[in-house]
């Protein structure tokens, strides 16, 4: 036999069973589907060639359409690909399935295509999404909808106002001192916002490049998903979580743009200015600032120090950045001082200091979302999913379960 691997074979049509070469099946796929796939993983051919184990050349021989794949290729090229091997029998690529509704990339860095990582992190979002979807449904309830406000009003202000009074009802932790580390910050909004319905996930650290993506934001009626970089500075992370939620409260679409300059020219730029503004007013109500003790201390046109500008910022969990422009707005700081002050520091300077990291259970419950690691084990825990169906939504074993669900805790 040439050393060709032998296996039995299903009876033929007299009933006798077959012995012979594995035969090689080819995939009836679209070449499209195939250029698709592979573009939209951020590969190069000859990088996907290697990666599938065929030879150099054949990759692009299948998206012309000269040759076509085997199954056990094709299995291989959906692995790499990192798709379900489904997909690749469609008609045609699937239209919308890579669009995101909100994409926000740090000040100054370019469009580009997503990388393979981000792909990953996207398609988590749904999953996790649908897994929420399916335990109201197997509990016959509706998910929260909350977040919505019931009648939104037409100024901005009055917007961040309603939000704010909505979030800060819905809390279930205290309201951070003034004194505390920006973590608490953080932790305090995104628990209001999952108390709302809105589904919050964090990208695990390094995994997406924070300038490519800081956040993203997914609008459904019900659970929406905004999902934070975990590499961000928190202060980062904590603006990037209230100006994805006013992308969620105004239904907008489209790639986003952080930018906080006063001349946004094009509708993209108006709308990531005005989810900006919408934010600041969450984050830091202009009456709260220009009450401050530091903000009254100090005459409109101050020179601000960094040290004064960190001590200020500090009750509102916020970025020296974000404060400082937050200052400008207000007319307190004249918007020169702000690009001057800002070319002259270092992200850290900024935006504060990142994440140290954790055990590998804080990390997890962090990067799924607390709540919905909570949601996950409590319908575990009343026999709504079983063992495996629930080790499965949190990606863990099932012993790993319970320690899981002491990190998500409140």
């Amino acid at each position: 036999m040439g050393g060709a691997s032998l296996r039995r074979l299903p009876a033929n049509v007299s009933g006798q069973a077959q012995t012979g070469p594995v035969p090689s099946i080819t995939a009836l796929v679209e070449p499209t589907l195939l250029s698709w796939a592979r573009k939209t993983a951020n590969l190069e051919p000859l990088a996907a060639a290697r990666k599938i184990g065929v030879p150099e050349g054949r990759v692009e021989e299948w998206e012309d359409g000269k040759s076509k794949p085997t199954i056990a290729q094709l299995r291989e090229a959906a692995r790499v690909y990192r798709r379900p091997l489904g997909v690749f029998f469609l008609p045609e690529p699937p239209q919308g399935f890579e669009t995101m509704r909100d994409f926000r990339r740090i000040f100054g860095s370019g469009e580009a295509e997503w990388s393979a990582a981000l792909h990953d992190e996207y398609r988590r979002a749904h999953a996790q999404r649908d897994a929420l979807l399916e335990i109201a449904e197997l509990d016959g309830i509706e998910p929260p909808s909350a977040w919505r406000l019931s009648n939104l009003p037409d100024a901005d202000e009055s917007i961040a106002a309603d939000a704010r009074r909505a979030l800060e009802s819905a809390a279930p932790l205290d309201y951070p001192t003034p004194r505390v580390d920006e973590y608490q910050h953080l932790a305090y909004w995104i628990a209001a916002l999952e108390q709302l319905g809105v589904m919050v996930m964090q990208t695990g650290g390094g995994q997406v490049e924070t300038d490519e993506m800081r956040a993203f934001s997914l609008y459904f009626d019900e659970v929406p998903v905004i999902a934070l970089n975990g590499a961000d500075w928190p202060r980062g992370r904590l603006f990037s979580a209230i100006h994805e939620y006013a992308h969620l409260l105004l239904n907008t679409s489209g790639v986003c743009d952080t930018t906080t300059d006063t001349r946004a020219t094009t509708e993209d730029r108006r709308l990531e200015a005005r989810c900006n503004a919408i934010a600041a007013e969450v984050l830091m109500p202009a009456a709260d600032v220009l009450d401050s003790e530091m903000v009254q201390e100090r005459a409109p046109g101050h020179d601000w120090t960094l040290a004064e500008l960190i001590d200020a910022a500090k009750p509102f969990g916020v970025s020296v950045e974000s404060f400082l422009r937050r200052l400008v707005t207000l007319g307190r700081v004249p918007i020169e001082f702000y690009r001057a002050f800002r070319e002259g520091r270092t992200e850290r300077d900024l935006r504060g200091n990142r994440s140290s990291g954790g055990s590998f259970y804080l990390t997890k419950a962090r990067d799924l979302g607390r709540g919905y690691v909570r949601a996950v084990v409590d319908a575990h825990s009343r026999s709504v999913i079983d063992s495996a169906t629930a080790a499965a939504f949190l990606d863990v074993k099932v012993n790993q379960i319970g320690k899981l669900a002491e990190k998500a805790r409140l």
